[in-house]
Parts: structure tokens; C-alpha cells; sequence
């Protein structure tokens, strides 16, 4: 028998080739059994390791432009805040992570509102969850390491003022871009443009690398306001406490710069809260010194006064007869609140005699009179800057009657905002010249148009002083240190179904301060105040004048030069409100 020398080494090889492929067949069917396991069995094992780094873009937020008061001191902020955000499609696959989510107290979402939002849009990778979060708190659910929970930075708009400036500034919404008021009309300026970036994350959204940039933030440009925010905070609380103390329904006013136009403070009470979301709704959003608009009363006899010494038919002690204290125009009663008999000029503007204002414009050229109104800018838009400005309401001239025309002369039949009455007065301390009204901080006074003689001017100015002298109805505007000029204002309201409410008033005040060289003017307008003597613009609107311009001169840090009108005269309060009740 032959003896084959290769067979046991062909067998060996045999055995070896064999056992390799059922090693390799195992192998094989073990991988191929963990990826079943895996993909039918424990899914999350997977989806947790895809996510653990996943390439994608980021927003990478700018900021909104600061806006700033004249003085730099920041009036609206852009605060960068943290939202909570779900990828619902990952966490659909897991109920577990809803209770852990849910007893986080801080997070304020209970296990069935999770469980809404996550299958309500379990095809959504993107849902805010929850918006502006402490930082720690966001940084507590972002330590729960919860696959498909992470936090989005932005940035939104915050108010440090909060009411005082709330109705002038507006607010953004939740991508902050402006919703009203001046952040609306300069949204353009103040808008930021956010970046994009190509990143790889981590499963708690970690960055881990910052692979490309798509495009650069963007920041929004600084924006300077005319608005001194401690002169528009003291106006805030001079009118809180005297709405507060007349159960009025609202009261506004405004503070301007009669050299620049420049606004110095524009404000309403009540008002809101700009950095509540729920509080961004109601009638209490708008400003209604700039954007209402009302009878004025009184407050435009100054505007029939102009007309009547730039005529060169009067002075400023050319007699007018007002007996008996009333008189007919096409067959309707014009009336004062008393017989003031024969007065002067100076008279009417002193005791606010609609009868002798009257007198005087049916005397001149009605073209002459109405011309004035327009150019002391009733009728157009103060500013142009602010959304909703009140451009007020002229009946054209040649559809008014007698009676019509001398109703608009004393403030019927006309209407305008607390702004352009503000602008009128502002015209009368800038020497007669208008100028248009600003938002904005200005580098230099703009041009203006002179609507009267610098003679006129100064005689209307020293008209309007005896209005705060004792006698006159402006009295309590008086304002210790200073020189106040200016014109009281008492209208009824209209009433919607028409006609006027019998025992419903706007009273008004508007003053220069210091009379002999303005720096403010300041219109108050207190709506339906509650009492018998609050119904007088010289009783519920002056006083509010006066702690306005008395705090705001201190402030600004005019000189005084003079003693206040002395009102230990009188007896006692109510004599002094009587006295100017019957002024």
C-alpha cells in the first residue's frame, strides 16, 4: 500500500477552510441579527447615535439697534433670552422623556401638554416650546441631556422704562421686529439680520465645530430720540396722580423743545406694560398725545388773536365790548361764563371770552383767519415720523356759516391732537416761526417758516402771561421761579350720536416756560375729569403744567427768575378755585 504524503494536509486544509466560513457565517449572522435587533427592536439605540453629531444650520441671532434717549441713556434694549426647543419627531419615539420633561417644575409644562405638542406635530423637527426662560432654567433642562430637547438663543426687546415710555417706543414680536409706535416707523434702521452657520452638534445641541458661515449677523443701527426720559417720566407720574386723584378717564402731554421742534416727552395715562405679551393689546397701547384728536377749546384763541394783531387792526388794548355777556350769530347763542363787560384784547385771552374772540374774527376777513390755522399746521401731521399721527380736522372755509367760523375761533368746530397744540404754542416761543416736529435727536435746529411778526409775537407773548397772572384762569400753572404764558382750554365732548355731552369735558393747559426766554412748552389735556371744579382746564390741567415745567426746569438746569404768582392772597383753596372759575 502506496502512502499518499499530501492527503492529511488536503484533509487539514479541508477542516481549516471549514471552520473559517462557519466562523465568517457567524460573524456575519450575528451583525446581521444585532442590526435586526436593532432596527425593529431598539430603535432609540440607533436614532440616539445618528444624533449624537448631526451636521445642519444655525441661526446665529444679531441685535436689534439700541434705542437711546437724547442723553444716551438706553430706553430699549435687545436682551438676548432663551427658548426650549423640541424636535418632535424624536421625541415621539420617546414617552419616557415626556415625565422627565414634565417634573421639571421651572418648566412650567405638565406631562398632557408635552404629550399635545409632541404629537400634534410629531412630523415637525422644530417647535418652540417654551419662550423666554431664565437662563438657569434653560441650562437645567438643557442638563437633562433629553435627545431632541434643546435650547435656541435669541434676542428680544426689553423696556427698562416700562409704561412711561411704553406707548411712545412700541414693541417687537417674537421674531423682534417692531410692532408699533417708533419701533414700527424705524424698524428699518433698528432691524438685525441673523446669521447662518454650518455647525455639527452634539445630541444635547452642543456645538461641536463650526464647519462654514452662510452669512454674518448682522446688528441693527442705534437710534437717537429727542425724548429726555426723566422729563418724560416726570410727566408720566404728574398725570397718573392727577387721573388717579380726578377719576378722569385718561390724561396726556407733551413736552417740546420750541428752538429745535424737538420732542421731550409725548405720554398718556393709563398706559401698558411693554414687556408683558399679554399686556400689548387695548386702547391703552396707543399714545393719545399724538395720535387722538379733540375739540381743544380755548387753547385756539391764540391762533384768531395772531390773525387779528398781524391785521394791524388791533393791539394788544384795543377795547372790545362783551356785554351782556352773550351775543347771537345766525340766530345761535355765543356765550361767556359771565358779563366781563368792556374788556381789551389783552381781556379776552385773560379771561377767555368767547364772545370777544368771536367779535374779533367776524370783524376780519374770514380767509385771513382761517389761513392762520393752516399755517400754524392744523390739519397736517406734526411730524410725519410716528404711526397713527393725528393730522386734526378743518371744515373747509367756504362750507362754514357765521356761527361755524366763530365756533372754530374758540375751539369748536376744529380738531386737533395735544400735539399740534403743543406745536402751536411752540411757534409763539420760537418768535414766530414754525418748525416741523421731531422723534429724533437733532444735530442742529431745521429750518422754519416765519407765520407772524417778531412784533406780534412778543406781544402775544405777554398777552398769554396775565392768563397765569392773578385774575386770569391759568393761575395754578404758576410754577415757582419761572415766567409761565399761556391760554386755559375747557371743551364739552362731542357725543357720537352728535351734539355734546352736557357734564363731559377735555380741560387743557398749554404754557411757555420761562416766558421771557422759552425753553419748554407743555401741553396737558385731562379727559373727563370727575368733580365740579376739575371740569375747568385752569383747575385739573395747570397744576399738572406746573409740576411738569417746575421739576423739568430743575432738571435742565434753567435759573429762576422770578417768585411765583402769591397764592396765600386767597383765603383759602376753594376761593382760589372759585377765583378761577370765575376768571
Amino acid at each position: 500500500m502506496n502512502h499518499n504524503p499530501n492527503q492529511p494536509h488536503s484533509a487539514f486544509s479541508r477542516y481549516r477552510f471549514i471552520t473559517i466560513l462557519v466562523i465568517l457565517l457567524l460573524i456575519v449572522g450575528l451583525v446581521i441579527g444585532r442590526l435586526f435587533y436593532l432596527a425593529e427592536v431598539d430603535k432609540s439605540f440607533l436614532q440616539n447615535k445618528g444624533m449624537m453629531e448631526a451636521d445642519h444650520p444655525l441661526v446665529v441671532p444679531a441685535y436689534r439697534g439700541l434705542i437711546l434717549d437724547r442723553n444716551g441713556i438706553p430706553v430699549a434694549i435687545s436682551a438676548p433670552i432663551d427658548n426650549i426647543v423640541f424636535d418632535p419627531k424624536v421625541l415621539v419615539q420617546s414617552p419616557a422623556s415626556w415625565e422627565q420633561l414634565a417634573n421639571n417644575p421651572d418648566l412650567g409644562l405638565s406631562y398632557n401638554q408635552i404629550k399635545a405638542m409632541v404629537l400634534a406635530h410629531s412630523k415637525s423637527q422644530y417647535l418652540v416650546a417654551k419662550r423666554n426662560l431664565p437662563p438657569n432654567v434653560a441650562q437645567e433642562v438643557n442638563a437633562m441631556q433629553i435627545p431632541g430637547v434643546y435650547i435656541e438663543k435669541k434676542h428680544e426687546s426689553f423696556y427698562p422704562y416700562g409704561p412711561a415710555l411704553a406707548q411712545l417706543l412700541g414693541f417687537t414680536d417674537y421674531n423682534d421686529t417692531g410692532q408699533d409706535a417708533l419701533e414700527l416707523a424705524f424698524n428699518g434702521k433698528l432691524q438685525a439680520l441673523n446669521g447662518r452657520e454650518l455647525v455639527t452638534e452634539n445630541a444635547i445641541g452642543q456645538v461641536l465645530t463650526v464647519d462654514s458661515v452662510i452669512r454674518p449677523p448682522v446688528d441693527g443701527s442705534t437710534l437717537i430720540l429727542s425724548i429726555d426720559s426723566r422729563i418724560q417720566y416726570i410727566a408720566y407720574q404728574a398725570l397718573q396722580e392727577e387721573v388717579t386723584s380726578t377719576q378722569a378717564i385718561s390724561g396726556s402731554a407733551v413736552v417740546i423743545d420750541p428752538q429745535t421742534g424737538e420732542v421731550l416727552a409725548a405720554v398718556s395715562y393709563p398706559s401698558f406694560n411693554p414687556n408683558s405679551y399679554a399686556d400689548r393689546s387695548g386702547s391703552n397701547v396707543k399714545d393719545r398725545a399724538i395720535t387722538d384728536t379733540f375739540e381743544p377749546g380755548s387753547t385756539m384763541k391764540v391762533i384768531t388773536m395772531t390773525a387779528a394783531l398781524e391785521s394791524g387792526k388791533y393791539t394788544a388794548t384795543t377795547p372790545i365790548d362783551t356785554n351782556p355777556g352773550f351775543f347771537f350769530v345766525d340766530g345761535h347763542r355765543i356765550h361767556d361764563d359771565g358779563n366781563y363787560g368792556l374788556i381789551d384784547t389783552t381781556g379776552v385771552l385773560t379771561k377767555s371770552s368767547n364772545v370777544g374772540i368771536s367779535k374779533i374774527a367776524l370783524s376780519l376777513p374770514r380767509q385771513s383767519v382761517y389761513n392762520m390755522f393752516l399755517n400754524y399746521g392744523i390739519g397736517s401731521a406734526p411730524s410725519g415720523m410716528y404711526p397713527g399721527e393725528a393730522t386734526g380736522f378743518m371744515y373747509p372755509e367756504d362750507s362754514m356759516g357765521d356761527f361755524q367760523f366763530a365756533t372754530m375761533t374758540f375751539g369748536y368746530s376744529v380738531s386737533v391732537s395735544l400735539l399740534q397744540i403743543a406745536r402751536v404754542y411752540a411757534t409763539i416761543a420760537n418768535d414766530g416761526v414754525i418748525l416741523p416736529v421731531s422723534f429724533l435727536k437733532l444735530s442742529a435746529p431745521p429750518s422754519g417758516t416765519r407765520i407772524m411778526s417778531p412784533k406780534t409775537d412778543t406781544t402775544l407773548i405777554q398777552m398769554l402771561e396775565t392768563v397765569t397772572g392773578q385774575g386770569g384762569t391759568g393761575i395754578l400753572a404758576n410754577t415757582p421761579g419761572y415766567i409761565v404764558a399761556g391760554k386755559t382750554g375747557t371743551a364739552h365732548q362731542a357725543a357720537p350720536q352728535g351734539g355734546y355731552y352736557k357734564n363731559r369735558y377735555n380741560t387743557l393747559f398749554v404754557g411757555i416756560v420761562p416766558a421771557d426766554h422759552p425753553r419748554l412748552v407743555i401741553a396737558v389735556r385731562i379727559d373727563d375729569p370727575q368733580g365740579h371744579f376739575n371740569s375747568l382746564g385752569g383747575v385739573s390741567a395747570a397744576p399738572v403744567f406746573s409740576k411738569i415745567a417746575g421739576q423739568s426746569m430743575h432738571i435742565l438746569g434753567v435759573p429762576p427768575d422770578k417768585s411765583q404768582v402769591n397764592q396765600v392772597l386767597y383765603k383759602s383753596q376753594q376761593q382760589l378755585l372759585e377765583e378761577v372759575s370765575e376768571a
